[in-house]
């Protein structure tokens, strides 16, 4: 005699596991933290710098920095002359004010003064043997130095 309840057939898939493998993570993981985004583009870097405006021979001797540039004053040995150029920092290729004074002593004083982009000057003079004082500005905020360099 035949049993009355069929047997149970075989199954052909393995039993599933309660919790699912992990799978395996390609990404990187995520920093807690995200990275601050910058609001506003880096600032533009002054392509020029003082000797390229004042010209071949002509070497840097002081310089005052102000909060928005860079005031240079430069002389060439083999000419005598003394030349200032104010050198901004920021607004850099955005016309603000700017100038460079040159003043030799017993003699004569320049200004370049005006809305530029990268700088003020180059303002030379001739001052073999004699002392130079030199001033610039950027914006309102400006410097000037004492008598000196007098050779």
């Amino acid at each position: 005699p035949k049993p009355s309840t069929p047997a149970p057939r075989p199954t052909t898939q393995a039993p599933k596991p309660s919790t699912p493998a992990p799978r395996p993570t390609t990404a990187a993981p995520k920093p807690t933290t995200p990275a601050p985004k910058p609001t506003t583009a880096a600032p533009a870097r002054n392509p020029y710098s003082a000797t390229q405006v004042c010209g071949s021979g002509f070497y840097v001797q002081h310089s005052s920095p102000l909060a928005a540039g860079t005031v240079y004053q430069l002389y060439n040995a083999s000419t005598g002359e003394n030349c200032v150029v104010t050198i901004k920092t920021t607004d850099v290729g955005k016309a603000t004010p700017v100038s460079a004074t040159l003043e030799v002593q017993g003699g004569g004083m320049k200004t370049d003064s005006g809305n530029y982009e990268y700088y003020a000057g180059p303002v030379k003079l001739q001052a073999k043997g004699k002392c130079v004082r030199y001033s610039g500005r950027v914006g309102s905020a400006g410097t000037s130095s004492d008598w000196g360099n007098c050779g």
